[in-house]
């Protein structure tokens, strides 16, 4: 869920009357679901009178009929016929090393009719972990071969489809996540004229488009064999950790405090670029490797070079607060979170939810609780 910014307009909280209906109707709003959602009478959940395990199980099969099989490689003629259920995080290389038995932790939702939404720790295969239908057979094994078959070694290919690959399960999840609420709109047409819904419906209509935008870039960059298109800050620190990380996302500030983007405006002639970040470990050692398109150089060019100046003391102390804040797309080692005392089990899992929800932060920094963990290796620094 997005929140509401300074810069929210009035107009933001809100279907116009004569634009497309969201419903995909092809009619105005105004002649198409409006009456239908000032007419709807929608049942509380006490009314409903669902358990908190039916309700997990609702609100579950809703995320369940968002998904979809497609193929994001870049030569559509090569594709094979089955899509696969592919890994944005290596399974034999990287989510291996840090499994036990086989399993890792997620961070998941969970749903009661007392807490509402709350972050928990799931236990997960790790055949399952990170898993996304958006490869044919024929692209997974071809198209990664560079990072599959070989060390990472920090060339311009490897750093190429390390980025792509972390923004090709990022960009299904926004498609997904429009549909989810589309079918919101569906099941409960009051929804359409409440602002919060209204505002999450735009800001994921905007994250789709900027995620098009940059699919265009990779496809283009790709096919013209131009890996130099992408900027990468590697760092290799001495030891490994106990999770990995493939993600996407805008940044909304620098270290210094300055914006770099309006994440939470959606002023439609705002595009949002991404960074993207991958962290593993691998025998003895972890790879941390942070790339951005050149052509957004005005927006990132002076934010790396801050990342790059800092010690790996004060990089991983960065990290730390970044990974929780902006993905979702992370692993942990089953026994290294089972080894977190409760204290820092709570702040991970709440810091986790502030960055969703701004209550949670204030709440967090009046206990002196806000991202009081360390996901790193902090002995050997």
């Amino acid at each position: 869920m997005i929140l509401f910014s300074d810069s929210t307009r009035e107009e933001d909280l809100k279907f116009e009357p004569y634009k497309p209906c969201p419903c995909l109707s092809g009619k105005k709003f105004k002649f198409c679901c409006y009456q239908k959602a000032r007419d709807f009478k929608q049942k509380s959940l006490s009314e409903l009178n669902y358990s908190d395990s039916r309700l997990q199980y609702e609100m579950n099969k809703m995320w369940d009929n968002t998904d979809f099989k497609t193929c994001f490689g870049f030569n559509k003629e090569e594709c094979g016929s089955l899509i696969k259920n592919a890994h944005s995080i290596q399974n034999n290389r990287i989510l291996n090393r840090i499994s036990d038995d086989n399993h890792v932790y997620q961070l998941s939702n969970r749903f009661s009719n007392d807490e509402g939404v709350a972050t928990e720790f799931k236990r997960i295969s790790k055949n399952k972990a990170s898993t996304f239908f958006g490869f044919c057979d024929y692209h997974d094994t071809e198209l990664f071969k560079p990072i599959e078959l070989r060390d990472y070694e920090n060339d311009e290919i490897q750093n190429f489809l390390f980025a792509f690959r972390a923004h090709s399960i990022d960009m299904h999840k926004k498609v997904r996540r429009l549909e989810s609420i589309r079918n919101i709109f569906k099941q409960s047409p009051n929804k359409l004229i409440d602002p919060f819904f209204v505002y999450n419906f735009k800001q994921a209509e905007l994250d789709v488009r900027d995620f098009n935008l940059d699919y265009e870039k990779f496809q283009r960059e790709y096919l013209e064999s131009n890996f130099s298109s992408i900027k990468t800050l590697f760092r290799r620190l001495p030891f490994e950790i106990n999770f990995a990380v493939s993600a996407c996302f805008a940044v909304k500030d620098d270290l210094n405090g300055n914006t770099l983007n309006e994440i939470y405006n959606i002023d439609r002639n705002l595009v949002l670029p991404s960074i993207y970040i991958n962290i593993f470990p691998v025998e003895g050692i972890t790879n941390v490797i942070i790339s951005y398109f050149l052509d957004n150089d005005d927006v990132y060019g002076e934010y790396f070079k801050q990342l790059n100046h800092l010690r790996d003391k004060e990089f991983v102390d960065y990290l730390n607060f970044l990974i929780i804040e902006y993905t979702e797309n992370i692993f942990f080692r089953p026994s290294f979170i089972e080894n977190l005392n409760e204290e820092e089990k709570y702040s991970l899992l709440k810091s986790f939810e502030s960055s969703i929800f701004l209550l949670e932060k204030f709440e967090l920094l009046c206990e002196d609780n806000y991202f009081n963990f360390n996901l790193f290796s902090a002995d050997t620094l």
